[in-house]
């Protein structure tokens, strides 16, 4: 045999194994015959391709195909494949159920009684489908009613202690805000009953009352015609208030303008004087007017001012040179004493 030969027998026993191991993965064995069952559901909760097929906790098969159907229920279609040594009732249901909170999916076979000749399902039939969630999952029916009945009775003992050291203990929060409020409605109870009787004694006045209002009313509605003329004197007359209130308004301030128009007309002369001075200053006329041309004039005057300014601080500072003395060496004596020598 060539090594040609030989590769390709490999290589054909490879395809074989890899083909045998994946329908085992997928939870399959080519090697055992098999019956293969449909089933159809309205939802697989994520059931896939491998899931377990379990009577009992026994593994009795696996999931060979999801298929979704193309109907307007969308249908999906579970194709179960199962040893062929296991034999079901025609009236099987194939219950999906969860196998933990993970999320695991497990189908299990569920029928009454065994099966015997023609009433055992033969492969290629299809069986009954349903859902379960995960607490139908984890309990049965029995399972369910027991814990229910376990879970009352837990919350009925918290109630009951809840009832004996909250609400009814005067010593907890609870209990006096429950104590407060009883007597808050006792006394709410109380006025609402003393308000009743005080109606009920003052149901004469208050109807005298009501029966003057209704007189009142019926006066001022047969009187409503001389209402509305007095009313409507008091608006003329109002009126006619406003008017010469305005009409003395308007004359002092009539008044005023006048006023203000003899007053802007003797500015504006004032004014034109001063304008005409101011004339005169610029165009040289007056001794403000030379002293504003004449810039000499100007000069000489500063000058002058300047030595009577120092005139006087000679004065103020050496009066003795200024008064009457007996001899001139006195003077330059005080003038040395003034000068530090």
């Amino acid at each position: 045999m060539s090594n040609e030969v030989k590769v390709g027998i490999l290589a054909i026993a490879a395809i074989v194994l890899s083909i045998w191991g994946f329908k085992f993965i997928m939870g399959k064995n080519v090697l055992i015959k098999s019956n293969i069952y449909k089933v159809y559901y309205n939802n697989v909760d994520r059931t896939k391709v491998g899931t377990l097929v379990v009577i009992n906790g026994v593994e009795v098969g696996s999931v060979a195909g999801v298929n979704l159907l193309n109907d307007d229920n969308r249908t999906v279609e579970l194709v179960l494949d199962l040893d062929r040594n296991i034999k079901v009732p025609k009236d099987t249901r194939a219950v999906i159920i969860s196998t933990g909170f993970m999320g695991g999916k497990a189908v299990v076979l569920e029928y009454e009684h065994a099966c015997n000749g023609p009433d055992c399902a033969v492969s290629g039939d299809t069986l009954q489908g349903e859902l379960r969630g995960l607490v139908g999952s984890m309990l049965t029916g029995e399972q369910l009613a027991d814990y229910m009945d376990i879970l009352k009775s837990g919350l009925e003992e918290i109630i009951d202690t809840l009832n004996s050291q909250l609400l009814t203990n005067p010593d907890s929060p609870l209990g006096k805000s429950m104590a407060n409020l009883d007597a808050t409605l006792s006394n709410l109870k109380s006025a609402t009953g003393q308000l009743d009787g005080l109606l009920r004694s003052s149901s004469g006045s208050i109807s005298g009352t009501l029966g003057n209002l209704d007189a009142i009313t019926g006066n001022l509605k047969k009187n409503n015609d001389k209402i509305n003329s007095i009313l409507s004197n008091a608006d003329s007359l109002s009126n006619q208030l406003v008017a010469a209130d305005l009409e003395q308004t308007l004359k002092e301030v009539n008044q005023a303008i006048a006023s203000l128009r003899t007053t802007l007309q003797s500015a504006d002369t004032a004014l034109g004087g001063v304008s005409d001075v101011v004339g005169k200053i610029k165009e040289g006329e007056g001794s403000l007017g030379k002293l504003m041309q004449d810039e000499e004039l100007y000069n000489n005057i500063k000058t002058l001012s300047q030595r009577a300014d120092s005139l006087v601080n000679d004065i103020q500072e050496r009066p003795y040179r200024y008064m009457p003395l007996k001899s001139r060496r006195k003077v330059q004596r005080y003038d040395k004493q003034d000068a530090g020598q």
